[in-house]
């Protein structure tokens, strides 16, 4: 009998629409279908009311992450307490204790997972991560945590030229990149494009589209603003008929925190009338197609009200999304960094040309589809993130998009075959699961703890000396106290006693405040009294049976 080897992810649901989702959902199946894997999935952004559905779909354990609609106001607040419980934060602990892994991988940004690199169960198993790097310099911090995982596989060449260039040999990388992919079985051409978008859109159109969140890194503005530039371009030139044909298609969310303010922004550009957006009612799931509205809508289908732009909580069907991206003639990826940008590929698979800043993961992928790279007008320095981000030069958005459609259609279809073509070469659900197999089989478990040992001793009565520095206290309450010594190299820890060391903390909400000794002591009196209680779970594992009555 084989021993399977039990691996977790923490992820966005596979049930969602997202770039995260979608890796997730295609990367589990194959995983799963080798015969060597027990796989269970903590699903970001799922309650235990859609874990009910997704678990009729895939054949692996879920964990919902989200409170259901049934849940106490006590815990709905709790989970709104801070942003990284949407990630797993309140209940990874929790569910590592439950499904006892032996590897516990991740795939996303890196304040998504951060949290898990102090996970008190982290001798149990042992931590994979695929980082999305996608600007250079890493932060320093994020560089800490990546020395710190037991295997670090680049997500894209670029990507492991820039973490071999900054860490030497002080992560322990894979050699291999894992890519993304795409199913060519699913997104593909339309059978006649011209008839599919008279049919959307009423009228013989030239479509310019794009696939993205409403993010602070996803350059909707540029992209209208640049669009606009293309219309006025053909106005001055006196080509009208052009002018009537051509529009934007912006597939996204909203509205978003943190996102966009897509009205103001169709306001200043003048393009209300030439940008489409999609719709989703959330009563009866039907889509549509229409110019931007900010309030909720009548659905057509349902005749009730509630349609309005997609969220990551509400996407679209897939044979929806695949729709749009037939209907695009010309695909922007203009972002300041990205790690991947899945869309990319999907509308490559369509047969969709592809525009993406030349910077970062999308040079790579432009490069690898014969797109169009759009040149970087300068790099900045991002605060937040200390890195390189790319200022794409909006005159070659525009120039691009008027050379393109200036090309004559037979151009323009041996172009959209090429492309699909080698999409097909580069982009393969298969290739990257193979490469996920062979890293996760690569990983010696051999040295996890058992996660039926003993329960794991701390001493809380030792006193503590009065007479250390911030170091010196954190290696002794760690060694001593906890009996977690690892817990000092961790990137946040480390990061607590730089800021004990200098005095104050930076708060970007409210400037530099003062910040001493007993700040690491009331951090890791925390740390204790959460491992007391985790490693009482742990061992009475029928009383964790009883917490964890979400799990699917």
């Amino acid at each position: 009998m084989i021993n399977k080897r039990r691996l977790l992810i923490a992820n966005d649901a596979s049930s969602l629409g997202t770039g995260y989702g979608v890796y997730g959902r295609e990367l589990l199946t194959r995983l799963y279908n080798t015969g060597k894997y027990e796989i269970a999935e903590l699903s970001c952004y799922l309650s235990s009311e859609g874990a009910e559905e997704l678990k009729k779909q895939v054949p692996w354990t879920i964990y919902p992450n989200a409170p259901s609609v049934t849940d106490s106001d006590e815990i709905k607040q709790a989970y709104h307490k801070t942003q990284i419980n949407a990630f797993g934060s309140w209940r990874f602990d929790y569910v590592c204790a439950h499904f006892r892994p032996d590897i516990v991988f991740d795939m996303r940004d890196y304040w998504m997972y951060a949290y898990q690199e102090t996970c008190v169960f982290r001798k149990h198993y042992k931590w994979v991560v695929m980082p999305t790097v996608d600007s250079a310099p890493q932060k320093g911090e994020w560089i800490s945590t990546f020395q710190n995982m037991d295997l670090v596989i680049p997500y894209t060449d670029w990507a492991r030229r820039t973490l071999k260039a900054q860490c030497k040999n002080s992560i322990n990388m894979f050699p291999s990149i894992v890519n993304a992919g795409v199913d060519l079985d699913v997104f593909k051409p339309p059978e006649n494009k011209k008839q599919l978008q008279a049919e959307l859109f009423g009228r013989e159109v030239e479509v310019t589209g794009c696939v993205m969140r409403n993010q602070k890194r996803k350059l909707i503005p540029d992209i209208l603003k640049s669009y606009r530039a293309y219309l006025d371009k053909l106005l001055e030139e006196g080509k009208t008929e052009k002018f009537e044909k051509s529009i934007l298609y912006i597939h996204t969310t909203f509205p978003e925190a943190s996102g966009w303010n897509l009205p103001a922004l169709l306001l200043e550009h003048n393009m209300i009338d030439k940008t489409y957006f999609t719709n989703i009612c959330p009563h009866c799931h039907s889509v549509r197609i229409t110019k931007f509205h900010e309030q909720p809508v009548t659905c057509k289908t349902c005749n009730k009200i509630g349609t309005m732009l997609p969220n990551a909580g509400r996407t679209i069907p897939t044979k929806n999304l695949v729709t749009i991206y037939q209907a695009f003639d010309l695909f922007l990826q203009v972002a300041i960094c990205e790690g991947f940008g899945m869309p990319q590929a999907e509308a490559a698979a369509c047969g969709i040309p592809i525009a993406a800043t030349d910077y970062s993961a999308m040079s790579e992928i432009v490069a690898n589809l014969e797109g169009y790279p759009i040149r970087v007008a300068a790099l900045f320095r991002e605060l937040e993130t200390e890195a390189n981000r790319a200022n794409p030069d909006g005159q070659a958005i525009t120039q691009i998009i008027y050379n393109y459609f200036a090309l004559p259609e037979e151009e323009r279809q041996e172009k959209s075959k090429r492309t699909r073509a080698l999409c097909g070469q580069h982009y393969s659900w298969d290739a990257c699961a193979e490469v996920w197999d062979r890293a996760l089989s690569s990983v010696d478990i051999s040295s996890n703890v058992p996660w039926d040992s003993p329960r794991s001793p701390y001493d809380s009565s030792v006193p503590i000396p009065t007479d250390l520095s911030p170091q010196e206290l954190i290696n002794f309450i760690t060694k001593e106290i906890i009996k977690e010594p690892w817990l000092a190299e961790t990137a946040g820890i480390k990061s607590m006693v730089k800021d004990c060391s200098n005095g104050y903390v930076i708060d970007r909400n409210h400037g530099a405040r003062g910040v001493g000794m007993e700040s690491i002591i009331k951090t890791l009196e925390k740390l204790l009294n959460h491992k007391a209680n985790m490693e009482e779970l742990r061992v009475n594992h029928q009383e964790l049976d009883k917490m964890v009555s979400y799990y699917a």
